[in-house]
């Protein structure tokens, strides 16, 4: 891998408006572009070709960092809060949309903290999302704060898959404590069981697998949501990936994913009720399901209650793919479907063979997969997968100069080694 480099610029504005009516949030924050965690599905490389870099690694190993973060927020705010609406105009804010705000960077750069720092002094109701369990270093903060969720990406319980999709992103099992760590603080947190991939994370037994970790380390929600491949730079990375590691899937990921950013709704529905189901049996919600912001002084006694498991009996669901379709529950593709798609996947796209799994991942893995709840059906856009939409849309109001490599920095435990460059 090449050095990795952070590079440090000036925001012009950190709180970012929403304009999507689908996202339940009003404003973002992201205090760094680019994310060394390097997940390949990630629709954030797309940020990175707005602003003039490449999609592909480079995504991975030049970290924008935005320095001024904290004080940008905290002027931002101090304008909000004398204005006619005053803080109730700024509604919900999300961190972490489109990079993780606890990536390796944050171990130093400390913007993440910064910000929540700020958000003390202006308490507006927020949510969290990150893979990593650098989170648990700021719960000093969080307990000050009006947190409404701490969501935890993890889309397998399976290490290759981790290894081959996120290279750099902490372990399954380090984001399951961290789960446990939050709710046992009094912290409301559950998992972003996304991005579900066709064929790899889908299969019924990992569904389940993952959904009773879940709810074993004390989530209070699982929020599930397929792949979306909405951009080009996205797209040429992801099936990069499936490529070298997934050759078998080319074929069936080119007809899935040739005419639209999103799987069929013939392949994603009949999961999407599964993973209903196994909800209700783990006693699990899912983020759809609104409640209350919890006030601070609330947190010991919600952190004392137990998740648990419902009583019923056990499912059992018949499964049966719809009839007369391909791949495993997919609507066939053409052949003038793969070819478009096979421009973005390169040579091989026509091997559409079945899926024998590879080493660590479930050989009986069943062609089916997820959309949206009763609520959701007549989005098309599942509903996490809008955030990268919500955010690309800032990126115009910040701009700064790189700044020179320095010093390096020490990985998270449990992360991958690489070669970090690092400047202050």
């Amino acid at each position: 891998m090449n050095p990795v480099r952070y590079e440090k610029i000036k925001a012009k504005q950190v709180l970012n408006p929403v304009k999507t009516p689908a996202m339940p949030f009003e404003h973002s924050i992201n205090p760094y572009r680019g994310c060394q965690h390097g997940c390949s599905f990630c629709y954030a490389r797309a940020m990175h070709a707005f602003l003039g870099l490449n999609g592909d690694d480079t995504f991975q190993t030049n970290i924008l960092m935005k320095e001024n973060a904290p004080e940008a927020l905290r002027e931002q705010l101090r304008k909000a809060a004398r204005s006619r609406k005053g803080l109730a105009g700024i509604g919900r804010i999300a961190i972490g949309t489109a990079t993780d705000p606890y990536q390796q960077a944050e171990g130093r750069a400390k913007l993440t903290r910064g910000c929540l720092e700020v958000l003390t002094e202006y308490p507006v109701p927020l949510t969290i999302t990150t893979r990593s369990p650098l989170i648990l270093r700021d719960l000093d903060l969080l307990w000050k704060l009006p947190v409404y969720a701490v969501n935890i990406s993890l889309n397998t319980l399976n290490r290759t898959t981790w290894r081959n999709f996120e290279p750099g992103a902490p372990s399954p099992t380090k984001r399951l404590e961290t789960v446990r760590a939050l709710t046992d603080a009094g912290i409301p947190s559950g998992i972003f069981m996304a991005p579900m991939l066709p064929y790899i994370t889908d299969g019924r037994d990992e569904l389940e697998e993952l959904i009773a970790a879940a709810a074993e380390h004390g989530a209070r929600f699982v929020m599930a949501s397929y792949l979306r491949l909405s951009a080009s730079d996205v797209k040429v990375w992801f099936f990069e990936t499936i490529r070298r590691h997934y050759p078998q899937l080319v074929g069936k990921y080119a007809g899935l994913y040739a005419s639209s950013a999103y799987a069929p709704r013939e392949y994603r529905d009949p999961v999407r009720r599964y993973v209903d189901e196994l909800l209700e049996r783990y006693g699990l919600r899912d983020m759809d399901e609104e409640e209350e912001t919890p006030r601070p002084g609330e947190r010991a006694a919600a952190g004392a209650a137990a998740s648990g498991r419902s009583s019923g009996k056990p499912l059992e669901i018949a499964w049966e793919p719809p009839a007369g379709s391909a791949c495993g529950g997919c609507a066939a593709a053409g052949a003038g479907a793969v070819a478009s798609a096979g421009a973005v996947a390169s040579t091989g796209a026509a091997a559409d063979g079945g899926f024998t799994g590879t080493a660590g991942d479930s050989a009986s893995r069943r062609g089916f997969a997820g959309g949206s709840r009763t609520a959701r059906q007549g989005a098309e856009t599942p509903g996490a997968a809008q955030a990268g939409a919500a955010a690309a849309g800032t990126a115009a109001a910040e701009a700064g100069m790189p700044a020179k490599a320095g010093t390096p920095l020490a990985l998270e435990p449990d992360s991958p080694p690489a070669q970090l460059v690092f400047s202050f």
